[in-house]
């Protein structure tokens, strides 16, 4: 039974991302900037990504049972030519994580990159500390490709990422 549905992010749902994006456990383990984000940040972010679906398009996952926005996920950097792209996701309201919202979503939107954009590959990165995330990208049927060796500098130290992807042969594969 599907417990959610993505949706395109609107003006009215940036209070919301705002104050996830400022939130301490999400700029410590997702790879965006580590700086704290502003209003002002977060309506430029919106307007990019509210005119144009490439080469990012985001969705905000809803619960279907109570219409509540509890997180939002990405493909970004899609290239239409080689059909690849990256993923990311985050479940920013912190009451809702755990429950299987995350391996939803991120399969609905695998679904869109193979089915509706054509895409053959995508990949993310992801910090090596972050078994939580890994794991999840590894039932959701990403395959680790490597290590990026102290690529990022956060909390003062610099940290590997995880190379993982997907292609549609392997998708298709485990949703058959």
């Amino acid at each position: 039974m599907e417990k959610i549905k993505l949706r395109a992010l609107t003006m009215s749902d940036i209070d919301k991302t705002l104050e996830w994006h400022n939130q301490d456990d999400i700029r410590e383990l997702y790879l965006g900037q580590p700086f704290p984000v502003n209003r002002e940040m977060e309506e430029l972010w919106y307007k990019q990504i509210l005119t144009s679906n490439i080469p990012t398009t985001v969705f905000g996952i809803e619960k279907i049972d109570d219409i509540k926005l509890i997180g939002i996920t990405i493909l970004k950097n899609i290239n239409l030519i080689n059909c690849v792209s990256e993923f990311s996701i985050y479940i920013g309201d912190k009451e809702e994580r755990g429950k299987g919202y995350s391996k939803e979503a991120t399969n609905k939107t695998l679904k869109f990159g193979f089915y509706e954009l054509g895409l053959n590959r995508i990949s993310l990165k992801v910090l090596e500390e972050n078994i939580t995330a890994i794991n999840l990208y590894k039932k959701c049927g990403f395959v680790i490709e490597g290590v990026i060796r102290k690529s990022v500098f956060k909390s003062n130290e610099f940290k590997n990422e995880i190379l993982m992807s997907i292609l549609k042969e392997e998708f298709f594969k485990q949703i058959d």
